[in-house]
């Protein structure tokens, strides 16, 4: 059995772990300016802007419906892009 070495020379070591990573130009501001937009998300397919559009109901949801919300998002997706799939 082989040893893993202490050192990956093509990893460089951080300085200081803990600093947080620095972001490009646009950054998590950009992000945050997204996410805070009111603008729905289109991706010019009719069925997944549907979905996604559905998925603003996550604000007026408690938390522990979240994932249910979620796992029927995932299926409608996979039904819109896949039309050889049977539906459940």
């Amino acid at each position: 059995m082989t040893e893993a070495p202490d050192v990956y020379p093509e990893f460089p070591a951080d300085d200081d772990p803990g600093e947080p990573m620095e972001q490009d130009a646009q950054g998590v501001e950009g992000l945050s300016d997204h996410l805070q937009s009111s603008e729905p998300v289109r991706t010019g397919h009719a069925r997944v802007d549907a979905v996604l559009a559905s998925l603003s109901e996550l604000d007026e949801r408690p938390v522990g419906e979240h994932a249910a919300i979620f796992e029927r998002a995932h299926d409608e997706l996979r039904n819109a892009l896949d039309p050889d799939r049977e539906t459940a």
